[in-house]
């Protein structure tokens, strides 16, 4: 399609759009369309009526044909088309249809009765689900939590009252405290009973219907979760005590829940605008005997009737009414269309500015707010109480686009003084109320929706943004309060730090109030627009990549859609069915800085034109059959039938309107080279023997083999050999496994010898690690490996980090990288009750469900802090310029992805550990397909005595031990090969003729041959046995070893462990015999067979590392050569450059690398930081206080001993980042390596001129003049 012709379509549609709007406006110049919802409301209004007593013949049948009509394929009722079923959902309609009459037997009926019995049953609903149930004793009130009404008494001032709710909890919740008191039990058409059995087909288990509704107690303890059973606790202690309902305080708070709520009702009879406060008030006031009559109920009555709706559908109730939302929107609309001179908008902008609300009394948000002036408008007809920020954001918008000069009206500063007033600590803005922010409250028993509290969101921010931004760029019609504009200018920058701290990885926001990170975004992107000139290189940065996002999620028919499950689902985000709505999002997200004839732009128009198929009188529209607003994340969800057609018209309007500059001339380079210079580079760093390395080793294969990423390992020279030979780099760390080995072997109580004082011998040591660790990440001595893929000698920068827990180092390197960290661990090493730190067991035993267990490994951490945080700390302050940190915040505050490779059949994942960690499998050295045994080997093993396999890995065993295990292996009839392993153990020149000695045999190719394995319990070893189903005999020595033998010896896969310091030659040779019976053959052999059915764990940590982790890294791409990725940003005009851009810029003296900043490939924000349980808060500050003391004595002893606290081993300071200089080499080398790898010398001319005579139009895209005058 030319240019033109889509210009004509677009212009046609939207003239057809200005239309529809006019068809549909109300006589009184307003808007309003039905807010869809799901059948909850409905329910719970015929509940409510058959309750009460009230006839419903007469709207009897039109309830049920809607209910009906609602239910899915399935039988269920969703929250939502298209989302499935939801029990909660589906009970209440079930009820609804039968208190209407529709039998049981009915064939909808029977559905719904088989989809809640596949799903849980009734014991699965939530909160108001059961409170519902309840009062028709269908769910005993025991089973509800306490909700005292004398809550209504605390003050504004305590940390806990009515006030630090949520406007929406606040109104529902004080006339629930009301129903609560009276515990009614109404009688249903079976009769009245507080043990009905009317719903008892919906049950799993109707014998038992008092389901808690709150974990075990001690389940809160173990997960850490003291707030919460704080709570529950409270809420059983005021259930002890009943009689408290009878006591004159309760009267007290009893009319003051009714004083409040009679304050709180709307002229007309509404409260709050909406179903739940309106059902609820007037059910306490009934209950607190108010007859029907009475002015306060008759007009809450009409007021709810006021929210049904009938048609040829049925008869159905709306959550709430819109009319100033839609009218707003719909204003500013068809501004953006170009119609602000219709005669026909006058009345809807008389309709909005008679509406704002500047009561000096009304209104909740004056509690806590610091700013009294009112100003705002609320969604609804009647909702004077509860003003929000958003609708008063677009209606001032609406204002200013119909008429500029309205910028000096009073309105309009009032409005804008108000939502001043509104904004949070945080910088963020919320919908209703000022610093609700007490996350805290969804710890008390009846929050199961995690909506009692009104945060900022990203969503209401950036619609705030984008109303602040029209006033300080407003050259038209008049000026702005000057008194307020230095207030719009600090709020915004507060506004927009809030903004970047909350942008998700991959570049989009959370939407709270529309679906959902299409929303969230769209409204950032609107509001940063207007402030993208200031010299803000962050936001520069966090605007790019929102659109690369937004470009790569649209869909192959030019659309963007998103699902609802992104909710639960956050993989999910930008993915679904194409809608207008969402459609539109993206264009005006992308329109204001992308030319219009961008192609992802103009393919998102032609779907809009392509897709307006609804029709109306004069004019047409598009579909509204999907969800795209949002109630309550995960729990209501709601239509809002014009979100499909202004914001269609807004796009459309601002195409037809723009003025974009031509975008960049591109110079394509050739894909090879693009590929190589691209190519993410993945640092590994583990500490360990050869069996962690091969952990390691298999990862780093299939990051390389199968995502083609570069990869360096950073371990002990003793792995250099391994590590080459697998043609990778290898990067020296020092230290040797085989001498921890030799320093533990003795004694195996490593807390213990920390306490006294045998730790510090390895301490130097361990420091000198922790900096060649860190340097890995950048160090480029190592050349890398020639190869056609990879240039020769490029620089190595890390853009990822997977890393063992101990190398102590892996949290700090990935910080100061801004890369993403991945953790592995081949044995326990997270906090969990099941099993103390491998560290701290000194035998093969250990007890489930301890304390100690628990805080073993905080205990192990706190001992490594003390020894090495002084010195972590000086490496990030003076070598790599970062802040220091403490204990808690090197690791625990970091919700980090970790992989456990082992299989769960072993040890299955502890229900304290977090979704981040997975149980990802074993996995194993490839066999050697080559190897040629010894023949004098082969001829051992013809052998009619049972043969044995004996290996220590990297464990040097004593004379003493191996001469009792050769006598061992004789006086049980047998014959044994051990393998010295890499730490050496044997001599074959004095060994009997039923012992084999060797240096080194595959395991692959040994163990099929013998009846069983003695070993020291390493994981490698462990796992080995596991895979070829044998029977193992283990003598642990340390660490983790003491773990496995003690699983080993629990799955009944061999005999009890010995202990190598105390075993003799019977009691080994009693062991070796019960190890070659058929005794433990069987259940091996089950082991066996869960190992093969299970996927290869180095495959599914690479895939998801690959996935979830190095697709985190915030890519953005030059400006100049746009196939390459930046690394830096230039300062003062967030302009992204490749290395080789900017090293070209550089080298011609155009720039100085003190003018680019380098640009975050990974968030590494508060944002993904995790809120500690209460309890390691405490520990937390405990320690700080412990290790301050460690730290004097520590420098105390040094100076005795003449070492200092700042010994030797540190590396001195450098002037210049570490990094920094790394990528400035990469830059230098990129350059060349294009220049080299260019066809001819003409071309390499012409890259660098291209890349200089595209400078001096460094802004990239030129921004439209930012306030549009709608009216001439």
């Amino acid at each position: 399609m030319s240019r033109t012709q889509l210009e004509a379509d677009a212009q046609a549609c939207l003239q057809q759009a200005i239309d529809f709007s006019f068809d549909d406006q109300k006589p009184d110049g307003h808007w309003v369309a039905e807010v869809s919802a799901d059948v909850t409301f409905t329910s719970e209004y015929v509940m409510f009526k058959y309750a009460l007593g009230i006839d419903m013949k007469e709207d009897g049948e039109a309830l049920q044909r809607w209910l009906l009509q609602d239910q899915n394929e399935d039988g269920s009722w969703g929250l939502a088309p298209g989302l499935g079923g939801n029990v909660s959902t589906t009970t209440e309609a079930y009820l609804a249809l039968k208190i209407l009459g529709t039998p049981a037997q009915d064939p909808a009926m029977l559905k719904a009765r088989s989809f809640m019995i596949n799903n849980g049953g009734v014991e699965k609903v939530r909160f108001f689900t059961r409170f519902f149930l309840a009062t028709f004793g269908l769910v005993p009130w025991s089973a509800i939590p306490q909700m005292p009404a004398e809550f209504i008494l605390m003050p504004a001032s305590s940390p806990l009252n009515i006030y630090t709710l949520s406007s929406w909890a606040r109104s529902t919740l004080v006339p629930i405290l009301i129903v609560r008191h009276h515990e009614p039990v109404y009688a249903l058409p079976n009769g009245r009973s507080p043990n009905n059995s009317f719903l008892e087909e919906l049950w799993c288990n109707p014998a038992d219907k008092n389901v808690p509704y709150a974990p075990p107690l001690l389940d809160q303890v173990r997960n850490g979760d003291f707030l919460k059973f704080s709570f529950t606790v409270a809420d059983r202690i005021i259930g002890m005590f009943g009689s408290l309902k009878y006591t004159p305080l309760r009267d007290i708070s009893r009319r003051k829940c009714i004083d409040w709520l009679l304050e709180h009702q709307e002229t007309p009879g509404d409260w709050a605008g909406f179903f739940p406060p309106m059902h609820g008030s007037l059910w306490a006031l009934v209950l607190e005997g108010f007859p029907m009559d009475h002015k306060a109920v008759r007009l809450g009555f009409e007021a709810l009737e006021r929210l049904s709706i009938r048609d040829a559908r049925g008869k159905r109730i709306a959550a709430t009414v819109s009319p100033v939302w839609d009218t707003a929107l719909m204003v500013l609309g068809l501004c953006e269309a170009g119609v602000a001179n219709d005669q026909r908008l006058e009345k809807p902008v008389d309709w909005l500015k008679i509406r704002q609300l500047v009561d000096p009394e009304r209104g909740d948000w004056r509690v806590y707010c610091p700013v009294k002036q009112a100003g705002g408008w609320s969604f609804e007809y009647a909702n004077t109480w509860y003003p929000d920020v958003d609708d008063t954001a677009v209606v001032v918008m609406a204002l200013l686009k119909y008429d500029p000069s309205l910028i000096s009206s009073d309105c309009v500063s009032n409005a804008v003084e108000w939502m001043l007033g509104m904004q949070n600590h945080d910088g963020g803005w919320a919908a209703f109320d000022h610093n609700n922010d007490k996350l805290w409250l969804h710890k008390i028993p009846f929050s199961d929706m995690d909506s009692l509290c009104d945060p900022s969101s990203a969503d209401i921010t950036g619609r705030i943004l984008e109303c602040l931004g029209l006033i300080v760029s407003h050259r038209q019609g008049g000026s702005f309060n000057g008194r307020l504009l230095p207030l719009v200018h600090a709020a915004a920058r507060g506004g927009i730090e809030y903004l970047l701290r909350e942008q998700e990885p991959f570049g989009g926001w959370w939407g709270r109030w529309g679906n959902n990170y299409l929303y969230g975004t769209g409204n950032v992107m609107k509001g940063l627009v207007h402030f993208v000139h200031h010299n803000h290189p962050r936001l520069r940065a966090a605007i790019q990549r929102a659109i690369h996002w937004l470009e790569d999620i649209q869909n192959s028919d030019g659309g963007w859609g998103e699902d609802l499950k992104s909710y639960v689902l956050p993989e999910l985000a930008g993915q679904g069915v194409c809608t207008a709505a969402q459609t539109s999002w993206a264009l005006l997200s992308l329109q204001p800085y992308r030319p219009r004839s961008h192609p992802v732009l103009e393919r998102g128009y032609q779907w809009l034109i392509s897709n307006q198929s609804v029709r109306s009188t004069n004019g047409a529209s598009w579909p509204t059959d999907v969800y795209t607003g949002t109630g309550f994340p995960k729990v209501l969800y709601l239509g809002y039938p014009y979100y499909h057609h202004f914001f269609p018209m807004m796009a459309l309007g601002k195409y037809l309107n723009d003025q974009h500059a031509s975008p960049l001339e591109q110079m394509p380079l050739p894909r090879q080279l693009v590929a190589a210079l691209n190519r993410p580079s993945a640092l590994l760093t583990v500490i360990g023997s050869r069996g962690d390395l091969v952990v390691f080793l298999n990862i780093a294969k299939h990051l390389a083999r199968t995502y083609d990423h570069r990869v360096r390992i950073a371990t002990h020279p003793d792995h250099r050999e391994l590590v080459e030979n697998e043609g990778f780099e290898f990067y020296s760390v020092g230290g040797s496994p085989v001498d921890f080995a030799k320093a533990f072997t003795a004694e195996p109580d490593i807390l213990g010898s920390a306490i006294r004082g045998e730790y510090a011998a390895l301490k130097r040591s361990f420091k000198l690690l922790i900096e060649r660790f860190w340097k890995s990440s950048v160090d480029n001595n190592y050349m890398a490996i020639e190869s056609a893929d990879q240039p020769a000698g490029r620089p190595f920068v890390a853009d990822a980090v997977v890393s063992s827990l101990s190398t102590l180092a892996h949290v700090h390197i990935a910080e100061k990288l801004k890369a993403p960290l991945a953790l592995v661990s081949i044995q326990p090493d997270l906090p969990t009750w099941e099993v103390p730190h491998v560290l701290t067991l000194n035998k093969p035993s250990f007890s489930s469900g301890l304390l100690w267990n628990y805080l073993s490994y905080f205990c192990l951490d706190l001992v490594n802090w003390i020894a090495f945080g002084s010195h972590i700390n000086y490496l990030r302050t003076k070598v790599y310029d970062m802040d220091a940190v403490s204990w808690p915040e090197a690791l625990y505050r970091h919700q980090l992805p970790h992989f456990c490779l082992w299989s769960s059949s072993i040890f299955s994942r502890p229900s304290e550990w977090g979704s981040s960690v997975k149980i990802a499998g074993y996995t194993f050295q490839e066999d050697s397909t080559d190897y040629v045994p010894p023949e004098a080997l082969e001829r051992f093993l013809e052998s009619e005595k049972p043969i044995l396999a004996i290996g220590f890995g990297s464990v040097g065993i004593s004379d003493k031990l191996l001469r009792v295990i050769v006598d061992a292996v004789d006086k049980a009839g047998m014959k044994a090969v051990i393998c010295r392993g890499w730490a050496g153990a044997g001599n074959d020149a004095h060994m009997p003729g039923h012992i084999f000695v060797i240096d080194e045999v595959p395991h692959s190719w040994l163990l099929p041959r013998v009846k069983g394995f003695v070993h020291h319990g390493g994981a490698g070893h462990t796992a080995a046995s596991l895979r070829h189903g044998l029977p193992m005999l283990v003598m642990p020595f340390f660490l983790d070893q003491f773990f496995w033998a003690s699983k080993v010896h629990q799955l009944q896969l061999g005999p009890q462990p010995l202990d190598h310091r105390r075993i003799d030659t019977q009691q080994l040779a009693m062991s070796l015999k019960e190890l070659s019976s058929t005794k433990y053959v069987e259940r091996c052999r089950d082991i066996q067979l869960q190992l093969y059915l299970e996927k290869d764990g180095a495959r599914v940590t690479a895939d998801a590392i690959t996935r979830s982790v190095l697709t985190e890294r915030k890519v953005s791409y030059c400006s100049i050569l746009p196939d390459l990725e930046a690394q830096w940003v230039h300062a003062g005009s967030g302009t992204h450059l490749s290395g080789a851009s900017a090293a070209c810029l550089v080298s011609h003296n155009i720039l100085d690398w003190s003018h680019l900043e380098l640009t975050p490939g990974f968030s590494w924000s508060k944002k993904q930081s995790k809120k500690s349980p209460a309890f390691l808060e405490a520990i937390f500050k405990l320690t700080t206080l412990i290790i301050g003391f460690f730290y004097i004595l520590d420098a105390m002893f040094g100076w005795i001993i003449g070492r200092g606290f700042n010994d030797k081993t540190r590396l001195s300071g450098h002037k210049n980042d570490p990094i920094r200089q790394a990528r400035i080499q990469q830059g230098v080398h990129d350059l060349m390596f294009i220049k080299e790898h260019t066809a001819d010398e003409k071309r390499q001319g012409t890259i660098e001129v291209h890349i200089i005579g595209k400078w001096d139009i460094h802004d990239g895209v030129r921004y439209r003049q930012m306030f549009d005058v709608a009216k001439a």
